[in-house]
């Protein structure tokens, strides 16, 4: 769908280990006077048997926003007792390099609430948990038929 859509969504594949795979994206997000480039992964996690959302989010100097300057960048409205169940620090599982991570502890149980199963979950994961991190899809996702029901 993403190369349909021709937007900047990629797929990157490290090596033939497992796991090796995740989707990539970029994007800048303003932060009061400043733009702030953050870095979404979305990687399957085998142990949680969901997918996860990692990012890294960099000040124009190169800097990395720690837990803290993320939290008020993403949430900056949301309780502080929130912050380490929802963000949470961890080493990406591809790359073994530390980024942040929304937790995926009920990741399963909100996506099992949709129902029947999601076409495409990963699209479904996005939908729900991108808007915590000002992560939003292009509505002409929802626009595109699969293969089944072009016919």
């Amino acid at each position: 769908m993403s190369l349909e859509l021709n937007d900047s969504w990629q797929l990157i594949e490290k090596d033939n280990q497992e796991p090796n795979t995740f989707l990539k994206y970029n994007q800048k997000v303003k932060c009061e006077d400043e733009l702030i480039n953050v870095e979404y992964h979305i990687v399957y996690s085998i142990s949680y048997q969901v997918p996860m959302l990692y990012l890294q989010a960099h000040r124009s100097d190169g800097g990395l926003l720690d837990i803290e300057a993320t939290w008020n960048l993403f949430m900056p409205d949301a309780p502080r007792s929130d912050l380490y169940q929802m963000l949470t620090p961890m080493e990406h599982p591809v790359l073994f390099r530390p980024f942040m991570t929304l937790h995926p502890c009920r990741t399963g149980e909100i996506l099992a609430q949709f129902g029947k199963q999601s076409k495409n979950r990963i699209l479904t994961f996005i939908s729900v948990y991108g808007p915590y991190v000002k992560l939003e899809l292009s509505n002409s996702y929802g626009l595109i038929k699969d293969d089944n029901q072009r016919k």
